[in-house]
């Protein structure tokens, strides 16, 4: 499977691509390394994803504290604010 870069036929590294709010959602290096993030609007990572396999889900409160995770080695943790 090809990454993205190698879709889009990109050869300047690092390559990345940013939400609207400028936060990186994409990045991606010339080993075809890769990571994905989605971002809140107030700036926190809520999903994250790399290309070695490793991947979380994190929910926050109104005033942005993570309050829980959700990796995908079947961890979870719970934060008390």
């Amino acid at each position: 499977m090809k990454t993205k870069a190698q879709e889009l036929g990109i050869t300047d590294f690092p390559y990345e691509e940013y939400d609207d709010n400028g936060n990186v959602t994409y990045w991606e290096n010339s080993r075809g390394d890769w990571e994905l993030s989605v971002v809140n609007d107030i700036g926190n990572v809520t999903y994250y994803e790399s290309s070695g396999g490793y991947s979380w889900n994190s929910k926050f409160d109104n005033d942005g504290n993570e309050i829980y995770c959700d990796y995908n080695d079947g961890t979870k943790e719970y934060y008390i604010i």
